[in-house]
């Protein structure tokens, strides 16, 4: 269920940025009511603009294949021993609620390109929150695969294989001797593929924009009915014609990591000022209460409050705004932006970032700070940093072939190293 404290973090948020204007400029900005918002992008979100038709086409036939085979593997009458080849995606379950999606996007994005079937490993309840049109509980085969060989393509931070992603073959003899490609990762580790040689005539057909995750997701994480409608009804509710979505994020690695709300207050103005004759609202989806303290119990982990329904539901919230501003160093709003529709309409995201001596600054005295614009709605890859320093030059070249590689490489925490002579 969303998060009852929104209204009352937004309405507060609304007076005070009301405040410093009257302090700082002698005037005020005049948020009109909420009256009446347009859902019908939203309430037809299988037909809007941005929908992908080569993609459906791909995506429709993959359907048709996945439920075929599984059919005919699960049928007692069937004598055969060979068993289809699979990726198999096993989500973090113990992070950010928004941490599973990039993996299972990539798994997806992985068992497309080899011709092989897609399977989640270990989200039970994941028919709770999205709509199946095929059944990925690897639950279902498992047990026929006990002693199949098998490859893993990414382990967290331990084991990426950015030679093969960056410009291997999935159809390859090596990659086809394995029965199962396992993928566990939290990270949008699929990034560099988009580079792949092999595959270049495969994304400029079918996903020609570099937007992966919004083609991926409007499919395969389509909102279950139930959460859909809390959507829709939250939206017509308090939503206007023109919505700025802000990201708050404070329980970060068990420490205060809450940017000054004057950061993200400047930049709301900075944006209203290119908003003519509309009425605007501005929703907030913060982790705390109050916004200031955490006293929420999370069972799952300690660096998130509230339930996985209600953080799908602010993603989705977030994403129907038309400008976001969001933390930096936090998934979370990146993942909004790129599981929407209206991906290729907004302006892009506009990300706070403190700028640290040390790891261990306080950010809420933190009164430094950048601001930039995102030039695309993908989630960044925690990982290229790795990727740079690590790999060969070949693979980096490849990758920086990418025109969003730069993008993808802006999530990793900037530190401003003292000068050596002060």
């Amino acid at each position: 269920m969303i998060k009852s404290n929104i209204l009352y973090i937004l309405w507060n948020f609304i007076i005070f940025s009301s405040l410093l204007l009257s302090l700082n400029t002698g005037g005020f900005i005049r948020i009109q009511e909420l009256k009446e918002t347009n859902t019908e992008n939203l309430k037809n979100e299988d037909y809007t603009k941005y929908m992908n038709p080569e993609f459906d086409k791909i995506y429709n036939e993959y359907v048709k294949k996945h439920n075929k085979i599984i059919t005919n593997l699960l049928d007692p009458s069937n004598n055969s021993s060979e068993l289809p080849k699979v990726v198999v995606v096993k989500p973090d379950m113990h992070s950010g609620f928004g941490n599973r999606m990039p993996g299972i996007i990539c798994g997806f994005l992985y068992s497309l390109i080899s011709d092989r079937l897609f399977f989640i490993d270990g989200y039970q309840n994941f028919d709770n929150y999205f709509e199946k049109d095929f059944d990925h509980n690897w639950d279902t085969v498992s047990y026929l695969y006990k002693e199949s060989t098998a490859k893993d393509l990414h382990i967290q931070e331990k084991i990426n294989n950015f030679t093969l992603v960056t410009r291997g073959n999935f159809s390859s003899e090596e990659i086809n001797s394995y029965d199962i490609l396992r993928v566990h990762t939290l990270d949008y580790i699929c990034a560099p593929l988009s580079s792949n040689p092999y595959y270049k005539k495969w994304f400029n057909k079918i996903i020609p924009d570099y937007r992966i995750f919004t083609t991926i997701s409007l499919r395969l994480l389509r909102l279950h009915p139930d959460l859909k409608s809390q959507v829709e009804d939250y939206a017509k509710n308090n939503f206007n014609d023109y919505n700025i979505g802000i990201h708050l994020r404070e329980n970060k690695f068990k420490s205060p990591w809450m940017i000054p709300i004057e950061h993200y207050y400047e930049t709301v103005r900075m944006l209203m000022l290119e908003v003519k004759n509309k009425n605007v609202s501005i929703f907030v989806a913060a982790d705390t209460n109050d916004g200031h303290n955490m006293d929420l119990h999370n069972p799952i982990t300690w660096e998130n409050s509230g339930t996985e329904a209600g953080a799908i539901i602010d993603l989705k919230l977030l994403g129907l705004c038309d400008d976001l501003v969001i933390t930096y160093a936090s998934s979370f709003g990146l993942l909004a932006a790129g599981w929407t529709h209206k991906a290729s309409r907004q302006r892009g995201l506009f990300v706070i970032n403190p700028i640290k001596i040390n790891l261990i600054d306080n950010l809420q005295i933190v009164d430094k700070v950048w601001m930039w614009g995102s030039i695309s709605s993908e989630p960044c890859m925690y990982m290229s940093k790795y990727l740079f320093e690590n790999e060969d030059e070949e693979n980096i070249r490849i990758f920086k072939s990418n025109p969003l590689w730069i993008h993808y490489s802006q999530c990793s925490f900037a530190i401003k190293k003292p000068h050596p002579l002060s």
